[in-house]
């Protein structure tokens, strides 16, 4: 029996155009193509991909609506999660890209070569956080560059003269860039200055946790905190690519059944000046990784907070563990090597 495909694309995503609802309908004409204009819409639909149980869906609008999907489904009582093909509709594409999905519009005709066919998968262990799963979420000046770069787009949108061009020039990677040198890295500046460097203990709660030597995980000993000192930023992840080509994580993924936490102490002027490293996956000075299945970050203030690349506030606690359920997604790069 084939593999039966479905669809469901969020019609906020500014690269989910009827263009590309109109291809994608037409390359699988039997397939149930489904596109949410809102949350209560996407949670509708939902329910009904659950009762369908179709083999694959297709994700189309960027980490945060496959992430939607994913938490959609357990509320709506599934099972166990579907297998998740996600399409390259989104901004930063970081899941995406590093599964290999190419640009949408070369991708639909393969698509209809491959209805039917069984599609290579990834196992992905998930973060939950908040009762939220994703597969990623953290806090500090990659979260807080998030949380000014929807201030901003907010801004720019209620402006009352050429808001619509407004918005669009500060969109992606544009309005990323612009938030982080007119916003963020100034009112960082000026709070370390004036609050001096925030600092975390960060806790093992799980049964046994690992560090990172020479990109292996080493077993470390129970009783101490795995971590307390200052922090710019923190975060745990199951994938190594966060959008726009980061390798965040680097270490993401080397033992199953784990979450890769990461802190990095130093400020974010120093980030910058490690940029090309960072965003490559290289060891910075101040990096540290460790490999848990339950940690806590206790903050010395409130930290701007993100999951799945999703503003989310501040925060002075969080709790990041390995979800009990894991997601399948389909690895493209392996699919296309076979065709």
């Amino acid at each position: 029996m084939g593999t039966a495909l479905a669809a469901l694309l969020n019609g906020r995503a500014r690269k989910v155009t009827p263009a590309v609802v109109r291809a994608l309908r037409h390359a699988l004409p039997d397939s149930t193509i489904l596109v949410s204009e809102d949350l209560d819409q996407a949670r509708r639909h939902v329910r009904e991909l659950i009762k369908q149980r179709p083999d694959v869906i297709l994700s189309g609008g960027g980490d945060g609506a496959a992430v939607r999907l994913l938490n959609l489904w357990r509320e709506g009582g599934g099972r166990e999660l579907p297998i998740v093909g996600i399409l390259r509709l989104g901004t930063g594409n970081g899941w995406a890209h590093g599964v290999g999905a190419p640009e949408f519009f070369s991708h639909v005709p393969r698509l209809a070569r491959m209805n039917g066919e069984a599609l290579p998968v990834q196992e992905v262990t998930l973060v939950e956080v908040e009762n939220h799963l994703c597969h990623f979420a953290g806090v500090g000046w990659d979260a807080r560059i998030l949380n000014d770069y929807q201030r901003n787009l907010d801004k720019r949108s209620s402006q009352l003269v050429g808001s619509r061009l407004a918005s669009w020039l500060h969109k992606g990677a544009r309005g990323y860039f612009y938030s982080l040198a007119r916003i963020t890295v100034p009112e960082e500046w000026m709070r370390l200055h004036k609050e001096g460097q925030a600092r975390v203990v960060l806790e093992n709660l799980g049964p046994e946790a690992f560090g990172v030597v020479d990109g292996k995980p080493v077993p470390l000993p129970g009783g101490t905190p795995l971590y307390e000192g200052p922090i710019s930023a923190g975060a745990a992840s199951s994938v190594r690519e966060w959008g726009y080509g980061l390798r965040a994580f680097p270490h993401a993924g080397l033992k199953p059944g784990f979450i890769n936490v990461r802190i990095y102490q130093g400020q974010v002027l120093d980030a910058l000046l490690n940029a090309a490293r960072i965003w490559r996956g290289l060891d910075v000075k101040g990096m540290y990784d460790w490999f848990v299945t339950e940690v806590r970050m206790r903050f010395s203030r409130p930290m701007p907070f993100q999951i799945g690349g999703d503003p989310m506030g501040e925060r002075t606690e969080i709790m990041l563990r390995a979800a009990r359920e894991r997601v399948r997604v389909v690895d493209w790069r392996a699919a296309f090597a076979t065709t």
